[in-house]
């Protein structure tokens, strides 16, 4: 159609059984096989499940960065 969208990842394609379904962020399976899972996966930013928790030791969004390292944080009370 000429929108420079090639296959599955032209929009005119999400109801066709050839391309993988929407991506849960939360279920451990990289749904629309891009190659990253959960949170690890560019659709899933700001999803809610993978959203920075700045106080529990834990890389929440797995980016690499850890509670107030991370730049979601930045504007956090708990990193002032």
């Amino acid at each position: 159609d000429g929108d420079s969208f090639v296959d599955c990842d032209d929009w005119d394609c999400d109801d066709d059984a050839a391309c993988p379904g929407e991506t849960v962020c939360d279920d451990g399976i990289d749904n629309d096989g891009n190659g990253y899972t959960d949170c690890e996966d560019f659709d899933c930013t700001y999803d809610a499940a993978c959203a920075e928790d700045c106080t529990d030791g834990l890389d929440n969004d797995g980016d690499g960065y850890t509670d107030c390292e991370d730049f979601y944080c930045d504007d956090d009370p708990a990193c002032s």
